[in-house]
């Protein structure tokens, strides 16, 4: 996995570790920070798995590995928490943090979701007459061989009676920009240490747990943390912007009468490891190189931010064989629906095919 879950990659560059690579390309990235577990899943060592999501780390490295991966509601926090033992999981945010199960099959992540929940397992809900959400803004700069296995689903699920409904998120990438880091490296500066006391262990400060990082790009991460860039911002992202962001995704899947909304839960396939720095720019279909990680992070930050539900699954393959990920978001607490939509897709859409490892 990714140092300390905070990179998007899973090039992990501690001597005892390495990067992990993707079983459809193994010069590829599996995606982060989860990506051990997504990449055991694909290769079939495993069937499934926990991984952890903050901004996409269970989704991300489930779309790049031809998988599935849940981030269940989270609202903020108490009843509205999906999963509400968080004990063993060392902390980044607890606003933004939860574990998030993965699998080959949204059967089997909604097997080991019921385990987690003690909930019953739901069934697979019809897709004729859903009413489902295509925000335009989420749409927007994908990769063209990425979107062109996106349109090929859309129209698959059209003609199996889906109701796609064009209206965009108007404001919520902007929401995001005030919420996101502001949140994410923040909160570590107490969350963190209160992790440690909380399982006895003493001697050991944030600064020497930062200084013992590898990856540069994790190492980035933690000097904002330390330096608390984002300090003076938090209060009103907590507080201003991110009901703001809780409040246009109600509103969205209500006023619209939407079951879901469905994007590419990347925007970019999975792109060449970088063992010298851990990290790298990337380029869209041929233009000027870019930020990594809020590349991969763009599509599934939002939905994260606001605490809503996202289900990544298998969408098909691109034609030079990279899997690409089909996400839906949904309401607030709606994470049995989902799952049972999910199930439904991947029946239309059939499984791809395994890597060759």
């Amino acid at each position: 996995m990714d140092e300390l879950a905070f990179g998007i990659t899973s090039t992990n560059l501690a001597a005892f570790a390495g990067p992990v690579k993707n079983p459809y390309d193994k010069t590829r990235i599996p995606g982060g920070s989860s990506g051990g577990t997504a990449a055991s899943i694909a290769a079939r060592i495993v069937p499934a798995g926990l991984g952890t999501d903050t901004g996409g780390s269970a989704r991300v490295p489930a779309a790049l590995c031809g998988i599935v991966g849940l981030r269940p509601s989270v609202g903020n926090g108490g009843a509205q928490r999906r999963y509400t033992d968080t004990n063993a999981v060392v902390p980044i945010s607890h606003t933004r943090d939860t574990v998030g199960p993965m699998g080959r099959t949204v059967a089997d992540v909604a097997l080991l979701d019921s385990v987690i929940t003690g909930r019953a397992m739901p069934g697979a809900i019809g897709l004729k007459g859903l009413r489902i959400g295509v925000p335009a803004s989420f749409w927007a700069g994908l990769d063209i061989q990425l979107a062109a296995v996106m349109d090929a689903a859309k129209t698959k699920l059209t003609g199996a009676g889906v109701v796609f409904i064009d209206v965009d998120t108007v404001g919520l990438l902007a929401l995001n920009n005030n919420v996101s880091f502001q949140v994410a490296l923040h909160e570590p500066i107490a969350d963190i240490p209160a992790y440690l006391a909380a399982t006895g262990v003493t001697g050991i400060a944030l600064a020497d747990i930062a200084g013992q990082v590898a990856s540069p790009d994790v190492k980035g991460a933690l000097g904002a943390i330390l330096g608390d860039v984002f300090g003076g911002a938090y209060a009103d992202a907590i507080n201003v912007y991110r009901p703001q962001m809780q409040a246009l995704y109600a509103s969205y899947f209500a006023d619209n009468a939407l079951d879901a909304m469905m994007f590419s839960t990347t925007i970019l396939p999975a792109t060449t490891i970088d063992t010298v720095n851990g990290s790298s720019k990337v380029s869209i279909n041929g233009g000027a190189p870019v930020a990594e990680f809020d590349t991969y992070i763009r599509n599934t930050d939002p939905g994260s931010n606001a605490g809503v539900p996202g289900l990544s699954i298998p969408a098909g393959l691109t034609s030079s064989g990279l899997p690409v990920g089909l996400e839906l978001d949904g309401p607030l607490g709606s994470d049995d629906k989902l799952l049972g939509i999910g199930m439904a897709i991947e029946v239309l859409l059939g499984l791809i095919p395994a890597p060759a490892v």
